[in-house]
């Protein structure tokens, strides 16, 4: 168990940040910002204590649930294989800095070193966002029609809730800012939450999409007109389209085109398995630059065809973003062999 007195050495966050980081961007002292509480109620839940091993699933599956809400709030796929992008883990990766007392609960901070000033950063925004997805099903999911959660953000607060399965914990409170204000949301996560989460996964979603390719197919029976269209990722998609459509997708058949469209999604997917076609349209020639593959033109060529000018300044190459420090020591090591 890890009761509330428990006092953390400096390089044993869950937020990541090593002792050299910690001492060139140390927060000042006693101003610890709590962006995140989660507090646990239930029969094995003592008054400032928990068991490490539900320490470290319900923080890992937390942390997961920003990351992916992150992803979404992106514009990324939020089920896919390998680690998130750096950019979402330096702005949304969250440390525990407290357990309090009485209902014990857990309270995290923004591990990313900043200004301690009260506004709406990333992450903020997003842990609102996670506290109004798990409240929105605790009250129904009659709502959900319309903006459905991203898959791996429910899959996410699946995981969490799975915690409420070993009869040690019963209830998991998401206690999060309100948006736009210093209010709190509250949100349970219960055994009953969990199984609408649950539900919610298996139905298929509809989204819409827009698909480049080529038109490779087409079947105009009338109860059941169908096309295929190729894009130059990943396979092949069946798409579905009305009467008034066939004289475009007759004369689109083994060109390029684009189809926007509502998508059906299958659960735990990302690519849609059928769309419906709203509109489809040709697209320039995909194979324009086939003829050139074997010309070989020089770089001058291709930098002027793009319309691409040499740089005046390698400062041009700069960038606002932080570097972390193993860039450091490679630049200080670049310079240094220069001397």
């Amino acid at each position: 168990m890890i009761s509330s007195g428990f006092v953390q050495p400096k390089w044993c966050t869950l937020g990541g940040m090593d002792s050299s980081l910690a001492k060139k961007k140390r927060r000042p002292a006693g101003r610890r910002n709590v962006v995140l509480q989660l507090k646990l109620r239930g029969p094995g839940v003592r008054s400032g204590s928990i068991s490490v091993p539900d320490l470290i699933r319900i923080c890992q599956e937390m942390q997961n649930a920003v990351s992916r809400q992150a992803e979404a709030v992106e514009g990324r796929k939020t089920i896919h294989p390998g680690p998130v992008a750096s950019a979402i883990q330096h702005e949304c990766t969250l440390e525990l800095v407290g357990i309090k007392k009485g209902t014990t609960t857990l309270q995290f901070d923004i591990a990313k070193p900043q200004m301690y000033l009260y506004d709406q950063t990333l992450a903020v925004e997003i842990i609102a966002d996670l506290a109004s997805t798990i409240k929105t099903f605790g009250n129904g999911t009659k709502h959900l029609s319309n903006d459905r959660p991203a898959p791996g953000v429910l899959n996410s607060l699946y995981n969490l809730g799975g915690v409420t399965e070993m009869n040690r914990i019963s209830s998991i409170e998401w206690i999060s800012p309100r948006k736009g204000d210093r209010k709190r949301i509250s949100a349970p996560l219960t055994k009953t939450v969990r199984t609408k989460i649950a539900t919610q996964l298996s139905r298929p979603r509809v989204v819409s999409v827009i698909v480049d390719g080529i038109l490779d197919m087409a079947d105009f029976r009338p109860n059941d007109r169908r096309c295929r269209i190729d894009p130059a990722l990943g396979t092949p998609i069946v798409c579905a389209f009305g009467e008034d459509l066939e004289n475009i997708v007759y004369s689109l058949l083994r060109k390029p085109a684009r189809v926007t469209g509502d998508g059906t999604l299958q659960p735990y997917a990302e690519r849609p398995e059928l769309i419906h076609i709203r509109t489809i349209s040709a697209l320039p020639s995909l194979e324009i630059g086939q003829g050139m593959f074997h010309a070989s033109p020089s770089i001058e060529d291709l930098a002027a065809a793009q319309n691409i000018k040499p740089l005046k300044s390698a400062a041009d190459l700069a960038t606002n973003e932080p570097m972390d420090e193993d860039a450091d020591a490679m630049m200080e090591e670049i310079y240094s062999s220069r001397k």
